[in-house]
Protein backbone atom coordinates (compact mmCIF):
# COMPACT_ATOMS: atom_id res chain seq x y z
CA UNK A 1 0.00 0.00 0.00
CA UNK A 2 2.98 2.47 0.84
CA UNK A 3 4.00 1.56 -2.87
CA UNK A 4 1.13 1.97 -4.40
CA UNK A 5 0.93 5.74 -2.72
CA UNK A 6 4.44 6.69 -4.02
CA UNK A 7 3.93 5.81 -6.91
CA UNK A 8 0.62 7.43 -7.60
CA UNK A 9 0.51 10.21 -5.49
CA UNK A 10 2.12 13.16 -4.61
CA UNK A 11 5.50 14.17 -6.47
CA UNK A 12 5.98 10.91 -8.71
CA UNK A 13 2.16 10.48 -9.51
CA UNK A 14 1.30 13.89 -10.61
CA UNK A 15 5.22 14.79 -12.43
CA UNK A 16 4.97 14.96 -16.14
CA UNK A 17 8.54 15.37 -16.71
CA UNK A 18 10.60 12.17 -17.19
CA UNK A 19 13.91 13.15 -16.29
CA UNK A 20 12.31 14.23 -12.79
CA UNK A 21 10.68 11.07 -12.32
CA UNK A 22 13.70 9.64 -13.14
CA UNK A 23 15.56 10.82 -10.43
CA UNK A 24 12.55 10.50 -7.70
CA UNK A 25 11.90 6.59 -8.01
CA UNK A 26 15.11 5.70 -6.70
CA UNK A 27 14.58 7.60 -3.16
CA UNK A 28 12.70 4.52 -1.39
CA UNK A 29 15.59 2.28 -2.08
CA UNK A 30 17.46 4.76 -1.12
CA UNK A 31 16.37 5.58 2.06
CA UNK A 32 15.49 1.78 2.66
CA UNK A 33 19.63 0.93 2.91
CA UNK A 34 20.33 4.58 4.39
CA UNK A 35 17.64 3.53 7.38
CA UNK A 36 19.56 0.22 7.49
CA UNK A 37 22.74 1.69 8.12
CA UNK A 38 21.59 4.03 10.94
CA UNK A 39 20.30 1.31 12.85
CA UNK A 40 23.73 -0.92 12.59
CA UNK A 41 22.38 -4.04 10.45
CA UNK A 42 25.25 -5.06 8.28
CA UNK A 43 25.73 -0.80 8.27
CA UNK A 44 29.11 -0.51 5.68
CA UNK A 45 26.65 -2.55 2.84
CA UNK A 46 24.17 -0.90 3.91
CA UNK A 47 25.63 2.52 3.10
CA UNK A 48 27.36 1.30 0.09
CA UNK A 49 23.97 0.13 -1.72
CA UNK A 50 22.18 3.79 -0.41
CA UNK A 51 25.00 5.08 -2.33
CA UNK A 52 24.93 3.25 -5.32
CA UNK A 53 20.58 3.83 -5.87
CA UNK A 54 21.57 7.31 -4.66
CA UNK A 55 24.01 7.70 -7.83
CA UNK A 56 21.49 5.59 -9.89
CA UNK A 57 19.26 8.66 -8.99
CA UNK A 58 22.39 11.14 -10.61
CA UNK A 59 21.98 8.68 -13.30
CA UNK A 60 18.62 10.82 -14.03
CA UNK A 61 19.12 13.59 -16.52
CA UNK A 62 18.34 16.57 -13.88
CA UNK A 63 20.15 17.42 -10.91
CA UNK A 64 16.77 18.86 -8.22
CA UNK A 65 15.63 15.94 -7.11
CA UNK A 66 19.12 13.89 -6.28
CA UNK A 67 20.28 17.40 -4.45
CA UNK A 68 17.21 17.22 -2.18
CA UNK A 69 17.55 13.79 -1.32
CA UNK A 70 21.42 14.12 -1.08
CA UNK A 71 21.46 16.57 1.59
CA UNK A 72 18.15 14.96 3.14
CA UNK A 73 20.20 11.57 3.38
CA UNK A 74 23.75 13.79 4.56
CA UNK A 75 21.68 15.66 7.20
CA UNK A 76 20.18 12.28 8.36
CA UNK A 77 23.42 11.09 9.03
CA UNK A 78 24.17 14.01 10.84
CA UNK A 79 21.14 14.00 12.92
CA UNK A 80 22.16 9.97 13.90
CA UNK A 81 25.49 10.51 14.68
CA UNK A 82 24.62 13.39 17.10
CA UNK A 83 22.76 11.46 19.34
CA UNK A 84 24.17 8.56 19.49
CA UNK A 85 27.54 8.84 20.59
CA UNK A 86 28.64 5.16 21.03
CA UNK A 87 28.46 4.74 17.34
CA UNK A 88 29.37 8.39 15.57
CA UNK A 89 32.35 6.54 14.20
CA UNK A 90 30.56 3.76 12.62
CA UNK A 91 28.01 6.34 11.23
CA UNK A 92 30.60 8.62 10.31
CA UNK A 93 32.80 5.65 8.05
CA UNK A 94 28.82 5.11 6.49
CA UNK A 95 28.19 7.98 5.52
CA UNK A 96 32.02 8.69 3.80
CA UNK A 97 30.93 5.14 1.82
CA UNK A 98 27.26 6.33 0.89
CA UNK A 99 28.86 9.74 -0.47
CA UNK A 100 31.52 7.74 -2.43
CA UNK A 101 29.28 5.50 -3.93
CA UNK A 102 26.67 8.03 -4.90
CA UNK A 103 29.53 10.61 -6.64
CA UNK A 104 30.99 7.24 -8.44
CA UNK A 105 27.70 5.48 -9.34
CA UNK A 106 26.55 8.75 -10.31
CA UNK A 107 29.81 10.15 -12.50
CA UNK A 108 28.54 9.14 -15.76
CA UNK A 109 25.97 11.86 -15.45
CA UNK A 110 27.77 14.51 -13.12
CA UNK A 111 31.40 14.65 -15.19
CA UNK A 112 29.34 15.60 -18.14
CA UNK A 113 26.98 17.94 -16.54
CA UNK A 114 30.14 19.61 -14.77
CA UNK A 115 31.95 19.81 -18.55
CA UNK A 116 28.96 21.16 -20.13
CA UNK A 117 27.39 23.64 -17.45
CA UNK A 118 31.08 25.48 -17.42
CA UNK A 119 30.41 26.50 -20.91
CA UNK A 120 26.90 26.84 -21.17
CA UNK A 121 24.03 29.69 -20.46
CA UNK A 122 21.49 27.86 -17.77
CA UNK A 123 18.12 29.78 -18.73
CA UNK A 124 15.30 30.30 -16.01
CA UNK A 125 15.83 33.49 -15.37
CA UNK A 126 16.00 36.61 -17.03
CA UNK A 127 18.77 36.71 -19.32
CA UNK A 128 19.72 33.10 -18.02
CA UNK A 129 22.62 32.11 -15.64
CA UNK A 130 26.45 30.91 -15.33
CA UNK A 131 27.85 28.17 -13.82
CA UNK A 132 29.29 29.92 -11.11
CA UNK A 133 26.00 32.55 -10.32
CA UNK A 134 23.35 31.68 -8.00
CA UNK A 135 20.63 31.14 -9.11
CA UNK A 136 18.29 34.44 -8.66
CA UNK A 137 15.97 33.85 -5.39
CA UNK A 138 13.29 35.30 -6.92
CA UNK A 139 13.31 32.43 -9.40
CA UNK A 140 12.96 29.53 -6.14
CA UNK A 141 10.54 32.06 -4.61
CA UNK A 142 8.19 31.99 -7.42
CA UNK A 143 8.07 28.27 -7.58
CA UNK A 144 7.83 27.62 -3.66
CA UNK A 145 4.50 26.02 -1.98
CA UNK A 146 2.16 29.06 -1.22
CA UNK A 147 1.25 28.33 2.78
CA UNK A 148 -2.69 28.39 1.82
CA UNK A 149 -1.44 25.77 -0.83
CA UNK A 150 -0.70 23.18 2.47
CA UNK A 151 -4.31 22.76 1.60
CA UNK A 152 -3.43 20.87 -1.48
CA UNK A 153 -2.36 18.01 0.37
CA UNK A 154 -5.64 16.62 0.58
CA UNK A 155 -7.56 18.59 -2.09
CA UNK A 156 -5.95 18.66 -5.18
CA UNK A 157 -5.04 21.61 -6.96
CA UNK A 158 -6.06 24.17 -4.16
CA UNK A 159 -3.37 27.05 -4.69
CA UNK A 160 -0.58 24.64 -5.85
CA UNK A 161 0.33 22.08 -8.38
CA UNK A 162 -0.88 18.53 -8.11
CA UNK A 163 2.64 17.18 -6.97
CA UNK A 164 1.34 18.33 -3.40
CA UNK A 165 -1.54 16.19 -3.39
CA UNK A 166 -0.99 13.38 -1.40
CA UNK A 167 -4.94 12.17 -0.16
CA UNK A 168 -6.80 12.02 2.62
CA UNK A 169 -6.18 8.18 3.27
CA UNK A 170 -2.23 8.44 3.10
CA UNK A 171 -2.40 11.61 4.93
CA UNK A 172 -4.75 9.77 7.68
CA UNK A 173 -3.11 6.65 8.09
CA UNK A 174 0.27 8.19 8.24
CA UNK A 175 -0.76 10.39 10.78
CA UNK A 176 -2.15 7.05 12.48
CA UNK A 177 1.64 5.17 11.66
CA UNK A 178 3.41 7.73 13.89
CA UNK A 179 1.42 8.20 16.88
CA UNK A 180 1.10 4.61 17.64
CA UNK A 181 4.76 4.12 16.61
CA UNK A 182 6.88 7.05 17.92
CA UNK A 183 8.89 4.93 19.74
CA UNK A 184 10.53 3.44 16.88
CA UNK A 185 13.38 5.48 15.17
CA UNK A 186 12.61 4.76 11.60
CA UNK A 187 9.04 6.42 11.90
CA UNK A 188 10.88 9.06 14.58
CA UNK A 189 13.43 10.06 11.34
CA UNK A 190 10.57 9.15 8.58
CA UNK A 191 8.13 11.80 10.20
CA UNK A 192 11.16 14.93 10.70
CA UNK A 193 11.86 14.01 7.56
CA UNK A 194 8.14 14.49 5.95
CA UNK A 195 7.67 17.65 7.97
CA UNK A 196 11.11 19.28 6.64
CA UNK A 197 10.45 18.21 2.91
CA UNK A 198 7.11 20.29 3.30
CA UNK A 199 8.85 23.01 5.33
CA UNK A 200 11.49 23.49 2.54
CA UNK A 201 8.55 23.65 0.15
CA UNK A 202 7.39 26.51 1.22
CA UNK A 203 10.13 28.18 -0.43
CA UNK A 204 9.55 32.02 -0.28
CA UNK A 205 7.21 31.98 2.60
CA UNK A 206 10.17 30.24 4.68
CA UNK A 207 13.18 31.94 6.05
CA UNK A 208 14.78 29.34 7.18
CA UNK A 209 14.50 28.01 3.23
CA UNK A 210 16.02 31.08 2.32
CA UNK A 211 18.94 31.28 4.51
CA UNK A 212 19.60 27.61 3.49
CA UNK A 213 19.86 28.70 -0.15
CA UNK A 214 22.23 31.25 0.91
CA UNK A 215 24.82 29.62 3.03
CA UNK A 216 24.28 25.25 1.95
CA UNK A 217 26.68 24.73 -1.26
CA UNK A 218 24.95 23.97 -4.80
CA UNK A 219 21.20 23.92 -3.37
CA UNK A 220 20.81 26.90 -5.27
CA UNK A 221 20.95 24.71 -8.29
CA UNK A 222 17.55 22.88 -7.04
CA UNK A 223 15.41 25.92 -8.11
CA UNK A 224 11.72 24.57 -7.35
CA UNK A 225 11.95 24.57 -3.28
CA UNK A 226 8.19 23.04 -4.40
CA UNK A 227 9.50 19.93 -5.58
CA UNK A 228 11.17 19.10 -2.25
CA UNK A 229 7.96 17.72 -1.55
CA UNK A 230 9.55 14.22 -2.93
CA UNK A 231 10.77 14.05 0.69
CA UNK A 232 7.25 14.38 2.34
CA UNK A 233 5.87 11.42 -0.03
CA UNK A 234 8.71 9.13 0.74
CA UNK A 235 8.76 10.05 4.56
CA UNK A 236 4.82 9.16 4.57
CA UNK A 237 4.72 6.44 2.90
CA UNK A 238 6.87 4.44 5.73
CA UNK A 239 4.60 6.25 7.94
CA UNK A 240 1.19 4.75 6.06
CA UNK A 241 2.81 1.42 6.19
CA UNK A 242 3.18 1.61 9.64
CA UNK A 243 -0.48 2.93 10.45
CA UNK A 244 -2.11 0.25 8.46
CA UNK A 245 -0.37 -2.28 10.94
CA UNK A 246 -1.52 -0.23 13.98
CA UNK A 247 -5.54 0.13 12.80
CA UNK A 248 -6.53 -3.23 14.64
CA UNK A 249 -5.82 -0.88 17.43
CA UNK A 250 -9.29 -0.20 18.49
CA UNK A 251 -8.49 2.66 20.33
CA UNK A 252 -6.45 4.57 17.62
CA UNK A 253 -9.27 3.03 15.37
CA UNK A 254 -11.92 5.02 16.86
CA UNK A 255 -10.51 7.81 17.31
CA UNK A 256 -9.69 7.66 13.42
CA UNK A 257 -12.82 7.29 12.33
CA UNK A 258 -13.88 10.20 14.47
CA UNK A 259 -11.72 12.21 13.05
CA UNK A 260 -12.59 11.15 9.61
CA UNK A 261 -16.17 11.46 10.06
CA UNK A 262 -15.58 15.45 11.13
CA UNK A 263 -13.18 16.14 8.28
CA UNK A 264 -15.95 14.78 5.80
CA UNK A 265 -18.86 16.52 7.06
CA UNK A 266 -16.87 19.71 7.35
CA UNK A 267 -15.64 19.78 3.73
CA UNK A 268 -18.59 18.69 2.68
CA UNK A 269 -19.79 21.59 4.21
CA UNK A 270 -17.46 24.34 2.72
CA UNK A 271 -17.46 22.47 -0.94
CA UNK A 272 -21.20 22.90 -1.34
CA UNK A 273 -21.58 26.40 0.42
CA UNK A 274 -18.53 27.17 -2.21
CA UNK A 275 -20.20 26.16 -5.23
CA UNK A 276 -23.41 27.45 -4.50
CA UNK A 277 -21.79 31.02 -4.18
CA UNK A 278 -19.75 30.49 -7.41
CA UNK A 279 -16.45 30.64 -5.58
CA UNK A 280 -15.13 27.23 -6.57
CA UNK A 281 -17.03 24.95 -9.25
CA UNK A 282 -18.00 21.75 -8.23
CA UNK A 283 -15.06 19.33 -9.36
CA UNK A 284 -14.87 15.47 -8.95
CA UNK A 285 -11.52 15.22 -7.50
CA UNK A 286 -12.33 18.11 -4.36
CA UNK A 287 -15.07 16.33 -3.49
CA UNK A 288 -13.18 13.02 -3.65
CA UNK A 289 -11.64 14.09 -0.25
CA UNK A 290 -14.33 14.14 1.64
CA UNK A 291 -16.04 11.34 -0.01
CA UNK A 292 -12.75 9.34 0.83
CA UNK A 293 -13.48 10.12 4.68
CA UNK A 294 -16.25 8.90 4.82
CA UNK A 295 -15.90 5.43 2.90
CA UNK A 296 -12.56 5.22 4.92
CA UNK A 297 -14.83 5.80 8.57
CA UNK A 298 -17.45 3.20 6.96
CA UNK A 299 -14.50 0.55 6.67
CA UNK A 300 -13.44 0.68 9.96
CA UNK A 301 -16.74 1.03 11.17
CA UNK A 302 -17.29 -2.24 9.28
CA UNK A 303 -14.44 -4.04 10.60
CA UNK A 304 -15.40 -3.08 14.22
CA UNK A 305 -18.49 -5.47 13.55
CA UNK A 306 -17.16 -8.46 12.07
CA UNK A 307 -15.56 -7.35 8.88
CA UNK A 308 -12.66 -9.93 8.27
CA UNK A 309 -9.12 -7.71 8.64
CA UNK A 310 -8.04 -9.01 5.09
CA UNK A 311 -11.57 -7.89 3.16
CA UNK A 312 -10.64 -4.43 5.20
CA UNK A 313 -7.79 -4.05 3.72
CA UNK A 314 -8.29 -4.96 0.47
CA UNK A 315 -11.37 -2.20 0.45
CA UNK A 316 -8.44 0.40 1.93
CA UNK A 317 -6.33 -0.40 -1.01
CA UNK A 318 -8.79 0.47 -3.44
CA UNK A 319 -10.07 3.61 -1.99
CA UNK A 320 -6.97 4.86 -1.95
CA UNK A 321 -6.31 4.16 -5.80
CA UNK A 322 -9.44 5.95 -6.30
CA UNK A 323 -8.39 8.83 -4.33
CA UNK A 324 -5.47 9.14 -6.34
CA UNK A 325 -7.04 8.32 -9.46
CA UNK A 326 -9.18 10.66 -9.03
CA UNK A 327 -6.59 13.50 -10.54
CA UNK A 328 -6.32 11.96 -13.63
CA UNK A 329 -8.85 14.30 -15.30
CA UNK A 330 -5.88 17.27 -15.28
CA UNK A 331 -3.68 14.64 -17.01
CA UNK A 332 -5.86 12.64 -19.47
CA UNK A 333 -7.33 15.06 -21.97
CA UNK A 334 -10.07 13.84 -24.67
CA UNK A 335 -9.84 15.38 -27.67
CA UNK A 336 -12.99 17.04 -27.55
CA UNK A 337 -11.27 19.72 -25.37
CA UNK A 338 -9.76 22.02 -28.15
CA UNK A 339 -7.88 24.29 -25.78
CA UNK A 340 -5.73 21.62 -24.10
CA UNK A 341 -5.12 19.71 -27.31
CA UNK A 342 -3.43 22.33 -29.18
CA UNK A 343 0.15 21.10 -29.55
CA UNK A 344 -1.44 17.69 -30.52
CA UNK A 345 -3.98 19.29 -33.52
CA UNK A 346 -1.03 21.23 -34.64
CA UNK A 347 1.02 18.33 -34.93
CA UNK A 348 -1.33 16.49 -36.84
CA UNK A 349 -2.34 19.01 -38.99
CA UNK A 350 1.48 19.56 -40.14
CA UNK A 351 1.99 16.24 -41.37
CA UNK A 352 1.64 17.29 -45.41
CA UNK A 353 4.81 19.73 -44.44
CA UNK A 354 6.76 17.24 -42.78
CA UNK A 355 6.70 14.67 -45.30
CA UNK A 356 7.41 17.07 -47.96
CA UNK A 357 10.03 18.39 -45.85
CA UNK A 358 11.61 14.69 -45.51
CA UNK A 359 11.58 14.36 -49.70
CA UNK A 360 14.04 17.21 -49.64
CA UNK A 361 18.10 16.59 -50.01
CA UNK A 362 20.01 17.32 -46.53
CA UNK A 363 21.24 17.60 -44.46
CA UNK A 364 19.37 21.37 -43.31
CA UNK A 365 17.94 22.38 -40.76
CA UNK A 366 14.22 24.43 -40.68
CA UNK A 367 12.75 27.51 -38.63
CA UNK A 368 9.60 28.23 -37.32
CA UNK A 369 7.75 30.48 -34.43
CA UNK A 370 6.25 29.13 -31.48
CA UNK A 371 3.39 30.78 -32.60
CA UNK A 372 3.12 28.73 -35.52
CA UNK A 373 4.27 25.16 -34.51
CA UNK A 374 5.87 24.12 -31.41
CA UNK A 375 9.07 24.41 -30.15
CA UNK A 376 9.17 20.06 -30.08
CA UNK A 377 7.42 20.07 -33.71
CA UNK A 378 10.74 18.93 -35.90
CA UNK A 379 12.40 17.15 -33.60
CA UNK A 380 9.63 14.55 -32.82
CA UNK A 381 9.25 14.02 -36.71
CA UNK A 382 13.03 13.89 -37.02
CA UNK A 383 13.70 17.08 -38.78
CA UNK A 384 16.77 19.21 -37.68
CA UNK A 385 15.80 22.73 -36.58
CA UNK A 386 17.55 25.96 -35.81
CA UNK A 387 15.57 26.75 -32.22
CA UNK A 388 14.12 24.23 -29.50
CA UNK A 389 12.87 24.22 -26.05
CA UNK A 390 16.14 23.74 -23.62
CA UNK A 391 17.25 23.89 -20.62
CA UNK A 392 20.58 25.86 -21.62
CA UNK A 393 22.65 26.69 -24.32
CA UNK A 394 26.74 26.84 -25.08
CA UNK A 395 27.77 30.07 -24.71
CA UNK A 396 29.83 30.17 -28.57
CA UNK A 397 26.22 29.45 -29.77
CA UNK A 398 24.96 32.72 -27.74
CA UNK A 399 27.41 34.71 -28.96
CA UNK A 400 26.61 34.23 -32.99
CA UNK A 401 23.86 36.11 -32.39
CA UNK A 402 20.73 33.83 -33.51
CA UNK A 403 18.21 35.96 -34.03
CA UNK A 404 20.57 37.56 -36.43
CA UNK A 405 19.43 35.77 -40.20
CA UNK A 406 22.48 35.83 -41.35
CA UNK A 407 23.88 33.47 -38.64
CA UNK A 408 20.83 31.49 -39.40
CA UNK A 409 22.02 30.73 -42.76
CA UNK A 410 25.54 30.23 -41.74
CA UNK A 411 24.48 27.29 -39.57
CA UNK A 412 22.26 25.76 -42.52
CA UNK A 413 18.38 27.08 -42.08
CA UNK A 414 17.47 26.55 -45.48
CA UNK A 415 13.31 26.45 -44.77
CA UNK A 416 11.47 28.57 -42.94
CA UNK A 417 7.77 27.95 -42.20
CA UNK A 418 5.77 30.73 -41.54
CA UNK A 419 2.35 32.13 -43.20
CA UNK A 420 4.35 35.22 -44.30
CA UNK A 421 7.22 35.39 -46.09
CA UNK A 422 10.54 36.72 -44.12
CA UNK A 423 11.68 40.49 -44.63
CA UNK A 424 14.56 38.89 -46.71
CA UNK A 425 14.72 37.33 -50.39
CA UNK A 426 12.82 33.75 -50.32
CA UNK A 427 11.27 31.85 -52.65
CA UNK A 428 7.97 29.42 -51.62
CA UNK A 429 8.03 25.73 -52.25
CA UNK A 430 4.68 24.27 -50.41
CA UNK A 431 1.65 25.30 -48.88
CA UNK A 432 0.20 23.35 -46.36
CA UNK A 433 -2.92 22.10 -45.66
CA UNK A 434 -3.30 23.96 -42.06
CA UNK A 435 -2.28 27.76 -44.22
CA UNK A 436 1.63 27.58 -43.44
CA UNK A 437 4.06 27.79 -45.62
CA UNK A 438 7.27 26.79 -46.49
CA UNK A 439 9.54 29.24 -47.93
CA UNK A 440 13.55 27.98 -49.14
CA UNK A 441 16.65 30.35 -48.15
CA UNK A 442 18.83 29.67 -51.04
CA UNK A 443 21.09 31.91 -49.46
CA UNK A 444 21.87 29.26 -46.55
CA UNK A 445 25.14 27.40 -46.36
CA UNK A 446 25.79 23.81 -46.54
CA UNK A 447 26.49 21.53 -43.55
CA UNK A 448 29.87 21.32 -44.74
CA UNK A 449 32.16 23.31 -46.74
CA UNK A 450 35.66 24.21 -47.20
CA UNK A 451 37.44 26.85 -47.25
CA UNK A 452 40.91 28.09 -48.67
CA UNK A 453 41.44 31.61 -46.44
CA UNK A 454 41.67 32.46 -42.73
CA UNK A 455 41.72 35.17 -40.84
CA UNK A 456 42.15 35.86 -36.99
CA UNK A 457 39.70 36.75 -34.83
CA UNK A 458 41.19 39.53 -32.57
CA UNK A 459 40.59 39.21 -28.70
CA UNK A 460 38.22 42.05 -28.55
CA UNK A 461 35.42 40.51 -30.41
CA UNK A 462 35.32 37.55 -27.95
CA UNK A 463 31.49 38.15 -26.78
CA UNK A 464 30.47 38.58 -30.59
CA UNK A 465 33.11 36.83 -32.68
CA UNK A 466 31.78 37.19 -35.79
CA UNK A 467 30.66 40.77 -35.39
CA UNK A 468 29.84 42.26 -38.89
CA UNK A 469 31.17 39.90 -40.65
CA UNK A 470 28.83 39.16 -44.37
CA UNK A 471 28.03 35.55 -44.90
CA UNK A 472 29.86 36.61 -48.59
CA UNK A 473 33.23 36.42 -46.78
CA UNK A 474 32.52 34.03 -44.67
CA UNK A 475 31.94 31.55 -47.82
CA UNK A 476 35.56 31.24 -48.41
CA UNK A 477 37.61 32.72 -44.98
CA UNK A 478 37.58 31.26 -42.11
CA UNK A 479 37.99 33.04 -39.22
CA UNK A 480 40.06 31.25 -36.26
CA UNK A 481 41.78 32.04 -32.82
CA UNK A 482 45.15 31.20 -34.20
CA UNK A 483 46.54 31.76 -37.70
CA UNK A 484 47.38 28.39 -37.79
CA UNK A 485 47.28 26.45 -40.19
CA UNK A 486 48.56 28.88 -42.70
CA UNK A 487 46.20 28.93 -46.10
CA UNK A 488 46.68 29.83 -49.68
CA UNK A 489 43.58 30.54 -52.19
CA UNK A 490 43.88 28.35 -55.14
CA UNK A 491 41.25 27.36 -57.95
CA UNK A 492 39.77 23.90 -58.93
CA UNK A 493 36.58 21.90 -58.48
CA UNK A 494 35.32 20.84 -54.75
CA UNK A 495 33.03 18.44 -53.29
CA UNK A 496 31.62 17.94 -49.84
CA UNK A 497 29.59 14.70 -49.41
CA UNK A 498 28.28 13.36 -46.01
CA UNK A 499 28.44 9.33 -45.96
CA UNK A 500 27.17 9.12 -43.20
CA UNK A 501 25.12 10.93 -40.40
CA UNK A 502 24.20 10.78 -36.68
CA UNK A 503 23.91 13.02 -34.05
CA UNK A 504 27.60 12.09 -32.54
CA UNK A 505 29.50 11.29 -35.80
CA UNK A 506 29.86 12.34 -39.36
CA UNK A 507 31.33 10.81 -41.86
CA UNK A 508 32.52 12.82 -45.41
CA UNK A 509 33.87 12.52 -48.28
CA UNK A 510 35.75 15.47 -49.17
CA UNK A 511 37.86 16.27 -52.96
CA UNK A 512 39.46 20.22 -52.39
CA UNK A 513 42.18 21.33 -54.89
CA UNK A 514 44.55 22.61 -51.97
CA UNK A 515 44.73 22.65 -48.40
CA UNK A 516 41.81 23.62 -46.85
CA UNK A 517 39.96 23.76 -43.95
CA UNK A 518 36.63 21.67 -43.44
CA UNK A 519 34.25 23.63 -41.87
CA UNK A 520 31.10 21.83 -40.31
CA UNK A 521 28.17 23.63 -39.42
CA UNK A 522 27.75 22.11 -35.62
CA UNK A 523 28.74 23.10 -32.23
CA UNK A 524 32.26 23.50 -31.57
CA UNK A 525 32.50 21.28 -27.81
CA UNK A 526 35.27 19.88 -25.88
CA UNK A 527 35.11 15.82 -27.14
CA UNK A 528 35.08 16.74 -30.79
CA UNK A 529 37.33 14.29 -32.72
CA UNK A 530 38.29 13.86 -36.43
CA UNK A 531 40.32 11.66 -38.36
CA UNK A 532 41.91 12.21 -42.18
CA UNK A 533 41.93 8.73 -43.60
CA UNK A 534 42.23 7.07 -40.24
CA UNK A 535 44.90 9.76 -38.77
CA UNK A 536 44.11 11.79 -35.97
CA UNK A 537 43.60 15.72 -36.21
CA UNK A 538 42.34 18.38 -33.89
CA UNK A 539 39.01 19.98 -34.05
CA UNK A 540 39.13 23.72 -34.01
CA UNK A 541 36.74 26.00 -33.17
CA UNK A 542 35.78 28.20 -36.46
CA UNK A 543 33.71 31.04 -37.00
CA UNK A 544 32.96 31.71 -32.94
CA UNK A 545 31.19 28.25 -32.49
CA UNK A 546 31.34 25.63 -35.51
CA UNK A 547 33.99 22.83 -35.97
CA UNK A 548 36.87 23.24 -38.60
CA UNK A 549 39.17 20.21 -39.69
CA UNK A 550 42.09 20.79 -41.86
CA UNK A 551 42.28 19.10 -45.10
CA UNK A 552 45.27 18.78 -47.60
CA UNK A 553 44.43 18.21 -51.04
CA UNK A 554 43.17 15.86 -52.51
CA UNK A 555 40.18 13.17 -51.65
CA UNK A 556 39.53 12.19 -48.25
CA UNK A 557 37.77 10.95 -46.00
CA UNK A 558 36.89 12.76 -42.92
CA UNK A 559 35.44 10.93 -39.92
CA UNK A 560 34.38 13.69 -37.06
CA UNK A 561 32.91 11.87 -33.86
CA UNK A 562 31.92 13.43 -30.24
CA UNK A 563 34.69 11.24 -27.72
CA UNK A 564 34.43 13.69 -24.87
CA UNK A 565 36.42 12.25 -22.10
CA UNK A 566 33.91 13.40 -19.38
CA UNK A 567 31.82 10.68 -20.92
CA UNK A 568 33.97 8.15 -21.17
CA UNK A 569 36.05 8.66 -17.42
CA UNK A 570 32.87 8.93 -15.90
CA UNK A 571 31.77 5.35 -17.60
CA UNK A 572 34.33 3.95 -16.27
CA UNK A 573 33.67 5.29 -12.91
CA UNK A 574 30.02 4.59 -12.92
CA UNK A 575 31.29 1.18 -13.96
CA UNK A 576 34.04 0.29 -11.22
CA UNK A 577 31.92 1.39 -8.53
CA UNK A 578 29.04 -1.03 -9.16
CA UNK A 579 31.55 -3.62 -10.12
CA UNK A 580 32.74 -3.09 -7.13
CA UNK A 581 29.30 -2.74 -5.22
CA UNK A 582 28.49 -6.29 -6.62
CA UNK A 583 31.43 -8.15 -5.37
CA UNK A 584 31.55 -6.49 -1.93
CA UNK A 585 27.51 -8.02 -1.91
CA UNK A 586 28.89 -11.45 -3.03
CA UNK A 587 31.76 -11.57 -0.72
CA UNK A 588 29.64 -10.13 2.06
CA UNK A 589 27.05 -12.98 1.85
CA UNK A 590 30.13 -16.06 1.29
CA UNK A 591 31.19 -14.50 4.60
CA UNK A 592 28.24 -14.46 6.32
CA UNK A 593 27.36 -18.25 4.87
CA UNK A 594 30.82 -19.59 6.40
CA UNK A 595 30.53 -18.07 9.78
CA UNK A 596 26.61 -19.27 9.82
CA UNK A 597 28.19 -22.85 9.34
Amino acid sequence: MAGLFFALGGYVGHTGWPQMLNGAIWAPLMFLFLFRMMRGERPLTSAMWAGVFQGCAWLSGHHEIPIYTSFAALLLCLWAALRNGTNRGRLIRGTLLFCAFSAGVGALQILPAYEYGRLATRFGAPGGFQWNQYVPYAVHAAYSLDPVGVVGLVLPAVRSDLIVFVGVLALALGLVGAAANWSSEVVRTSAVMSICGLLYALGGSNVIQGAMYAVVPQLNRARHPQSAIILLDAGLAVLLAFGVDALPVTALRFRLMKALLIFGAAAFTLLAVMSMAEVQKADPALGMAPLTAVLLAGVLWAVSRGLPWTTALSCIVVLLVMELGATLRYYITDKGEHSRTVFLEQMNSNEDIAGFLKQQPGPFRIQAEEKDLPLNWAGMLGLETYTGYLGGVTNNILRLDLSDPKRQQLMGVRYRIAKQPPAFPVVEVFHGASGLRVFRDDAAFPRAWVVHESSVIPPSAEKLPLGSTDNVRLRFVVLTASAEPALRPCAGIEDVRYLRRTPAESLLQVTTPCDGILVIAETWFPGWRAAVDGRSTPVQQVDGALQGVFVPGGTHTVDVKYRPLSVLAGACCTSIFILAALVCQFLSRRCGRQASA
